[in-house]
């Protein structure tokens, strides 16, 4: 992780679930979307329909939970992609690397990119 979080960020998050009775959703969630890998694999199924649009691929090389096995099935999917690495960025990208995702998008929503796509770039920092 790049820096702490923020007494205001961690308030934000904390702020739905002040009790741990309220908390109880936080830990279902984890066990509900590996009950929900019917519908997934569905939705993965329906993907290849997207493979021919730019995409924008902003990737935390410190994430613990999505690896390089997982970027490379989503540039293989998309192969008009630009892949972002956020040097230091864990799965919180949002909360690691918000400037610079904010700066990735900007780029790409700005440049030929989606118009007249150069091929399977890769930008990192």
């Amino acid at each position: 992780r790049r820096r702490p979080l923020s007494k205001a960020v961690l308030a934000a998050y904390r702020g739905p679930f002040r009790t741990p009775e309220s908390r109880m959703p936080t830990f279902v969630l984890p066990r509900e979307i590996t009950g929900s890998r019917d519908f997934l694999a569905e939705v993965e199924g329906l993907l290849p329909a997207l493979s021919d649009k730019p995409v924008l691929i902003l990737w935390g090389d410190r994430d613990p939970a999505f690896r390089a096995t997982e970027r490379r099935r989503f540039e293989a999917l998309f192969p008009r992609h630009v892949t972002r690495f956020l040097t230091g960025a864990g799965h919180f990208v949002q909360e690691d690397a918000s400037e610079d995702i904010a700066e990735a998008i900007r780029v790409f929503a700005t440049s030929s990119f989606g118009r007249r796509f150069p091929g399977r770039s890769r930008h990192s920092q």
